[in-house]
């Protein structure tokens, strides 16, 4: 009896065996063993530490960066992503302090110059072409950005017909606020006085409509009347000379000119747009329309990953965390910030938001970055444009001169 038993249960085990095979096929894998190994087995956390340095339109990327952050940990058992806010001194002291350094840092560029104490990166797919050198040193990638900021013009609609190509001409003087050590209003100046629309915008367009250009053959039919001559080709538009006004300054009021409706046009970023949105929303301000016609920022948050000693598991988790803030879902959550995506994803932003008009201009494949690690270009860039609110020469040479400096990346080849 017990030896058919055996015999029973030894057939029904050899019956299971193919159902077993097709289950494996079938019902979801396990994927926490593979896991585990890979990192073997390490838990804890991952220290952040932030300093932004600039303005979203929200006012600050927290939130984007905790939804990142809690994204990661759901995909990661084990493993927690702590963000830090610190202030620029701790990051620029990171080797010298004493204090144990973080595992990964978001900094804007120019805070630190060199990577002395971080590691290279591999270059991430999906970047643009016009941010994929602006974290380079000495050939390697040792910073990455994650999400952008841009400038543009608002103008009041009340006192210009649109952004001229000559303030000295119009007889109008724009409101640009200080540079700052994080927004370097004059470079963003010279940028927006380059990169001019053809013709004054209409409603907040950076562009007037192109469908009745002259020459252009749009195969309707004309009047009966005789056939014009062929012209002879028109001569090429005169060089757009753009000039400040000789009386231009700086102006740490430049905010309150413009919603006081004092000012024409106030230089702006994200977050200028979205105050006055809030004051529209209450029925204050001035009516106001948008030109991004600048080709420039340097309103950058790059990801960093500190030195980490071979095969530390810790370092494959952070490179995780870049493709992970890298990733469509991310990028596409930055307009909640009132950011910019750095890859090709969509920012999120709906048609008529303010700043999609911003978000479709820092795709520019032409967008000029400074390097995450030159700290110098603020002082030639300050140079070069004391030359163009002196009216000392065309400005798109000097704006030429400034993409040069920019282009040079001193550490790339160092």
């Amino acid at each position: 009896m017990g030896r058919l038993r055996c015999a029973a249960a030894a057939l029904g085990l050899a019956l299971l065996i193919p159902l077993l095979g097709h289950a494996m096929r079938v019902l979801p894998v396990d994927t926490r063993p593979l896991v585990a190994e890979k990192y073997a087995g390490w838990s804890g956390v991952l220290r952040l530490w932030v300093f932004e340095g600039w303005r979203s339109g929200s006012g600050s990327l927290s939130g984007w960066i905790n939804r990142c952050a809690s994204r990661f940990e759901k995909r990661h058992p084990g493993v927690y992503v702590q963000p830090q806010y610190v202030d620029e001194g701790a990051i620029a002291a990171l080797n010298d302090s004493g204090i144990l350094p973080p595992d990964m840092l978001l900094l804007p560029p120019g805070l630190l110059d060199a990577p002395a104490g971080l590691s290279p990166l591999e270059p991430p797919d999906g970047l643009r072409p016009a941010l994929a050198r602006c974290g380079m040193c000495g050939g390697a990638t040792y910073a990455v950005p994650v999400a952008l900021g841009g400038y543009l013009w608002a103008w009041n609609p009340a006192l210009t017909g649109g952004i001229p190509g000559d303030w000295a001409e119009a007889g109008l003087m724009p409101a640009v606020p200080e540079p700052e050590r994080w927004r370097h209003w004059d470079a963003a100046l010279l940028a927006l006085c380059t990169r001019l629309p053809e013709a004054s915008p209409i409603e907040g367009e950076a562009h007037p409509p192109t469908d009745t250009l002259p020459g252009l053959d749009l195969g309707l039919a004309l009047s009966d009347g005789p056939t014009p001559a062929p012209s002879t080709p028109p001569e090429a538009p005169a060089p757009l000379t753009c000039r400040l006004p000789d009386s231009f300054a700086f102006d740490a009021d430049a905010w309150r000119r413009f919603i006081n409706g004092e000012a024409p046009a106030l230089a702006a970023t994200q977050w200028e747009v979205r105050r006055l949105e809030a004051l529209a929303d209450r029925g204050r301000g001035p009516d106001w329309r948008l030109s991004p016609c600048g080709a420039f920022t340097d309103q950058l948050l790059m990801l960093a990953v500190t030195a980490k000693p071979e095969g530390d598991a810790r370092a494959a988790l952070c490179r995780e965390f870049l493709e992970a803030m890298l990733s469509d879902e991310s990028q596409g959550e930055l307009c909640r910030a009132s950011a910019f995506a750095v890859t090709d994803a969509a920012s999120g932003y709906v048609p008529g938001d303010s700043l999609a008009t911003l978000d479709a201009a820092l795709r520019d494949p032409g967008l000029c970055v400074p390097d995450a690690f030159d700290a110098g270009w603020p002082e030639a860039a300050a140079g070069i444009v004391r030359e163009f609110i002196a009216g000392g020469g065309d400005p798109r040479q000097l704006w030429r001169r400034f993409t040069d400096r920019l282009a040079e990346i001193p550490n790339i080849n160092s």
